[in-house]
């Protein structure tokens, strides 16, 4: 099952909308508005390794708590934090180019219950739920944020049906052999 479909949604609310605001060509070059301000990259995060963007992102928490009273360190695509990334033990020299990106996108996906979706073991509401919990752009089955009410300000920017439409439109082309599995 082709994880992108989904990955392109969160992405679309999750840094594609900032790239030309930043500057950057795209979204995995993206960080988070607060670090941009602050205290932005020096070069594009998609010719830094793991270890430089893990370095970046620990400055950049600590030059937003100065500005905002609140660390940022979001990252690429996806958005990742520092605490995400680290969990994730990738080699420090490892590019966070696109391929990159897009396979922590996937793992990301997994650890909030791809694989047990894909089987049927997880409902697509809880699916759905499980990757609010993961992207604060991505609404929780009230409709807002699972973090609307974090120092961070983090709202949700789609709505529930856009989120379940895409989930359901991957699952039926699953079904109907639309896709290959890799």
């Amino acid at each position: 099952m082709n994880p992108m479909p989904l990955l392109d949604l969160i992405a679309k609310h999750e840094s594609e909308n900032a790239a030309a605001r930043q500057g950057v060509s795209s979204g995995y070059d993206v960080v988070v508005e607060q670090a941009s301000r602050a205290y932005p990259p020096a070069k594009p995060i998609t010719t830094m390794t793991v270890s430089e963007v893990l370095n970046w992102q620990r400055e950049a928490i600590a030059e937003t708590k100065q500005v905002y009273g609140s660390g940022y360190s979001a990252a690429g695509r996806y958005q990742v934090i520092r605490k995400t990334l680290q969990s994730l033990g990738a080699s420090g020299k490892v590019l966070f180019d696109k391929e990159t990106q897009d396979a922590i996108g996937t793992v990301l996906l997994y650890r909030r219950g791809w694989g047990m979706w894909i089987e049927g073991k997880l409902s697509t509401n809880a699916f759905a739920d499980n990757l609010s919990k993961e992207w604060a752009s991505l609404p929780y089955h009230t409709g807002r944020s699972y973090y609307d009410k974090d120092a961070h300000g983090n709202r949700s920017l789609v709505s529930r049906e856009e989120v379940l439409q895409v989930l359901n439109t991957i699952r039926n082309q699953h079904i109907s052999g639309g896709s290959r599995e890799l």
